[in-house]
């Protein structure tokens, strides 16, 4: 039993632990910084947003494409208040659709805050990928 215990605790010590780290950028809007993650297959950033609202809360799962200034949703999920899942969707992955990020609009916060957590400025990342 002490074998199975001090296995247990080097293992959850050595563990990496990754947490969500929710920033605010705008109103009811947060985006979690430890999410911001390169696709390097489309040269695209992924990264999940929450929306809360009075009777639940909303996470959505989106592409954002720098140069282009578009966006796609990837996942939603719907949470109560408790955080348990009301509904999840999940689009079909053939042929999703790119939209354009609107001013003025949650697409619009989530684009700039995607932007300004990327590590790499995009002038920068376009010259090392040689992105037309």
């Amino acid at each position: 039993m002490k074998k199975f215990v001090i296995l247990f605790l080097l293992l959850s010590i050595t563990l990496p632990a990754t947490a969500a780290e929710w920033v605010k950028i705008g109103n009811n809007l947060y985006l979690d910084k430890a999410s911001v993650r390169y696709a390097p297959k489309n040269r695209t950033y992924k990264a999940w947003v929450k929306e809360i609202k009075p009777k639940e809360t909303i996470l959505y799962f989106n592409e954002y494409n720098l140069k282009e200034k578009e966006w796609r949703g990837l996942d939603k999920v719907t949470m109560d208040n408790k955080n348990n899942i009301k509904k999840r969707e999940i689009p079909n992955h053939v042929g999703l659709n790119w939209f354009n990020v609107v001013p003025d609009t949650n697409s619009a916060l989530e684009y700039e805050a995607v932007k300004k957590e990327t590590q790499i400025p995009l002038k920068v990342l376009e010259q090392e990928l040689h992105i037309d």
